[in-house]
């Protein structure tokens, strides 16, 4: 295995919304939507949609990567497309 570099394009294939997790610290930010997104590339990925109502989730729509820092490591979290 070796790393490869993505482009942070991916596309929604299905979600959940949390609204209850007694681990830390995801019990601190419920609800939230745990999803999972093809990326670009190939792979598929287990994330979290950002800065977006459940309610205006879509199969297929476009994400993007954004960074959520978690201490001393950052953790890759999606959004919307802002360019469609």
């Amino acid at each position: 295995m070796r790393w490869e570099r993505a482009s942070g394009r991916a596309t929604l294939y299905t979600w959940s919304v949390v609204h209850r997790n007694d681990l830390p610290p995801f019990g601190e930010r419920t609800p939230y939507v745990a999803a999972v997104v093809d990326l670009a590339e190939g792979p598929r990925l287990m994330t979290e949609i950002v800065e977006c109502p459940a309610a205006d989730l879509r199969v297929g729509m476009a994400v993007e990567v954004v960074f959520r820092e978690a201490g001393e490591f950052r953790v890759p979290v999606f959004r919307v497309c802002a360019t469609l």
